[in-house]
């Protein structure tokens, strides 16, 4: 793991004083509070990049900015170097070029320090330590602890994964509180062994014997800096954890090899030059904000590919359907922390949904589908979930957002016998078209007749695609498919049949509508209830004669089967959006 932190420093009497540090996402900020400094307190600044790596726990330090030399620093704050009190100020002064720590901080090798240490040792009859190197010190103690820490945070993802499969169960907020235990406890347990054991007992004294040997006592700043290293600090105080870490704009150790967006994503199985939509979603202009929230998405998309090859190796239509969900909720959700328009929205979705194995024409209007899906609860929870883990991510948490892609991944593709209560299903209408006028015509032996061959016909389907019969309405039925694309050739079926019949008895005609939509209702009784259902009677209710209609969710989960037809925007009863609705082409 790669910690970055942009850290501001400010020139005084001992040397170069940290004031403040910024996570890696401000680095601009940090350059803007260094030429603030610089410019209103007339004092030489400085700014670096510190990078940690958690693995190999190695620090590595860049120098981002440094004030020009015409700056004169105040006498007073000038006085300070040579052999002066705290044991810094002559190293301090002697490197400020950020390449030595210890000298830059304050270190201990500097001969003001070993001069004030002499009567301390005189006094307590053994080696002793300056205050800067006490400091020094204490400094690496806590870094090591943190580190520690963090290492073990790394692993805590992955024994979440690992329980999970026993049944163990944990909210995204049970997880972050645990993160925070885990971390604090790691940290006081590698930090106060580590304090007791190197840390000295008299560098308070050594400090005391400095100034009492005559050396200048540090100069004190202004009332103006103390204003300004006071709000630096408090800000500094709250990012001592980093909001994020890796994908630095900057080079890291150990950079991740670049997405290859050039790369095309697999080609639709047949060969088809891309539509007008998408083209029109490419030529959306690439603007400043799309450019850096892309830097964003292509980590975060990387990382999920990683847990989708180990929870779906193979990955089928209906799981890169879910994936499609997660990502549009990440993209909303990462949009408005970067202030993206619609236009930039829709080309990065497109992007990353192509990267999942999307044909482009299909990718270039899922952006447009998004509140049609919102209807379902099973849809709705995977955007949500990706909404949830960009927030997370964007905030620097990468575990997180991977377990609540795993866990989703994993509820998205269990089998109706485990969630008896929430399966995903298409719903079925057929209507007889003028069953009331044929009765009132032909009298009701005659309609009973036709009822009857509509009820062979369709039963039948049901028995060859797998469909199951919830109820008779009187003038038609209503049934359920575990698949879409079943639902689909059983419509196919259905109305070829009843065709077939109108060409051999044309005295006893019968006409159907038939209406599809695929969701998650409710069961109960052998009955199906909820805004699924009653979406596919209004969608039956809007079909023409000999027409069968569906909405964009059948169309999409039964991708590769059937051929459709743009049936228009419908305004249905009971639903406040218009739908999409597309014909079934069965002739």
């Amino acid at each position: 793991m790669i910690i970055v932190h942009f850290e501001v420093y400010v020139m005084e009497g001992r040397g170069w004083m940290l004031h403040a540090r910024f996570p890696r996402l401000e680095r601009d900020e940090a350059v803007r509070e260094a030429k603030e400094l610089e410019t209103t307190l007339g004092v030489r600044t400085k700014v670096l990049r510190e990078t940690y790596n958690t693995d190999t726990n190695v620090f590595d330090e860049v120098e981002v900015y440094l004030s020009g030399h015409n700056i004169q620093a105040k006498k007073s704050v000038a006085s300070g170097g040579g052999g002066g009190g705290g044991g810094g100020g002559g190293g301090g002064g002697g490197k400020g070029n950020g390449k030595d720590k210890d000298s830059g901080k304050g270190g201990a090798k500097n001969s003001g320090a070993k001069k004030a240490a002499a009567p301390a040792r005189a006094r307590s009859g053994g080696p002793s330590i300056g205050a800067g190197a006490a400091v020094l010190r204490l400094t690496v103690i806590l870094l090591v602890a943190a580190g520690v820490g963090l290492g073990v945070l790394r692993l805590v993802p992955s024994i979440i994964v690992f329980l999970y499969d026993f049944g163990f169960r944990i909210t995204p907020d049970e997880y972050g509180q645990m993160l925070i235990i885990v971390f604090g406890l790691v940290f006081l347990m590698t930090a106060v062994p580590l304090g007791l054991r190197f840390m000295p007992r008299n560098a308070n004294l050594q400090f005391r014997s400095a100034a009492a040997a005559g050396a200048a006592p540090r100069p004190q700043p202004s009332e103006a800096v103390k204003k300004s290293l006071n709000k630096l600090a408090r800000k500094a105080e709250s990012e001592m954890i980093p909001e994020s870490w890796g994908d630095d704009p900057e080079p890291d150790p150990e950079p991740e090899p670049p997405p290859q967006p050039e790369e095309a994503p697999p080609p639709p199985t047949p060969a088809e030059e891309p539509s007008a939509a998408a083209a029109a979603v490419d030529a959306i202009p690439s603007t400043p904000a799309f450019e850096s929230t892309r830097k964003v998405t292509d980590r975060f998309v990387d990382k999920s590919m990683q847990i989708v090859r180990q929870v779906a190796p193979s990955t089928d239509k209906y799981t890169t359907f879910g994936l499609n969900l997660f990502m549009a909720g990440a993209v909303q959700s990462i949009a408005r922390a970067q202030k993206l328009d619609s236009g930039g929205q829709r080309k990065l979705l497109k992007t990353i949904i192509e990267k999942l194995g999307t044909p482009g024409d299909q990718a270039a209007a899922f952006y447009d589908k998004i509140p049609e899906y919102m209807g379902e609860q099973r849809y709705s929870g995977m955007f949500e979930a990706g909404k949830s883990a960009m927030e997370s991510w964007v905030e620097g948490d990468e575990g997180t957002p991977m377990i609540k892609l795993q866990t989703s991944l994993k509820d998205w593709n269990k089998p109706a016998t485990v969630k008896k209560q929430s399966s995903l299903m298409t719903v079925m209408f057929t209507d007889m078209v003028g069953s009331t006028d044929l009765t009132q015509a032909r009298g009701d032996q005659a309609a009973q007749e036709i009822v009857r061959k509509h009820n062979a016909i369709v039963r039948t389907a049901l028995t060859q695609f797998a469909g199951r019969e919830v109820k008779h309405t009187g003038d038609g039925i209503m049934a359920s498919f575990a698949s879409a694309a079943n639902a689909v050739e059983a419509t196919i079926q259905i109305q070829r049949q009843v065709t077939a019949h109108n060409e051999k008895q044309p005295n006893l005609p019968l006409h159907l509508r038939i209406g599809l939509n695929a969701g998650e209702p409710i069961q109960e009784e052998d009955d199906l209830f909820g805004s699924t259902v009653q979406l596919a009677a209004r969608v039956c209710a809007a079909t023409d004669s000999d027409q069968t209609l569906c909405t964009q969710s059948v169309k999409d989960l039964s991708a590769g089967v059937g051929v459709f037809q743009d049936g228009g925007m419908h305004a249905l009863k009971g639903f406040r959006d218009k739908f999409q609705l597309w014909e079934v082409v069965w002739r």
